[in-house]
């Protein structure tokens, strides 16, 4: 199967598929909560990358975006699962991560262990939320955590 990795906003991405991308984010316990606003607005900024299979169908998708001075994040790696251990995710994360953010400091944060061993293969190392510089933290708190089901969300993962 030939995949291609593009930027979201160098094609049509229907309104309907945005809805459907929030959706997944609420469902799907690895995911942070997006809200389709969110996307819509990180897909004009030019921080979605979506993997196409033929006809241009969406494979997946993941999610950069800066956080504060040289850092960056990436979020909701996503593959649906007729297409995953194929290499689009790693496919994915190296244009998003290794590439497009060389030299900066990049937070992916996962439950899915499939993404860590993947995010490890990539020499990402593992750390602790505290260590991180404290306007970071709070810039993550602010911008990807203050809307409401993204952090019930966030509470139910952690009280697990």
């Amino acid at each position: 199967m030939r995949v291609r990795i593009i930027n979201a906003k160098d094609t049509p991405v229907d309104p309907g598929f945005v809805q459907k991308m929030s959706e997944i984010t609420l469902q799907d316990k690895g995911l942070a909560y997006r809200s389709p606003n969110l996307i819509k607005n990180s897909i004009q900024a030019g921080f979605f990358l979506v993997a196409l299979g033929e006809s241009n169908k969406i494979l997946g998708w993941i999610e950069k975006y800066k956080i504060w001075e040289d850092w960056w994040g990436l979020s909701t790696l996503y593959v649906f699962p007729e297409y995953r251990n194929l290499g689009i995710g790693r496919g994915l994360l190296i244009p998003a991560g290794v590439k497009d953010l060389k030299n900066k400091n990049i937070f992916a944060a996962t439950t899915n262990s499939e993404v860590q061993s993947v995010l490890e293969g990539l020499n990402f190392k593992k750390v602790v939320l505290s260590q991180l510089p404290l306007m970071v933290r709070i810039n993550l708190l602010l911008t990807r955590y203050l809307n409401i089901k993204s952090l019930l969300k966030l509470l139910e993962v952690r009280s697990r």
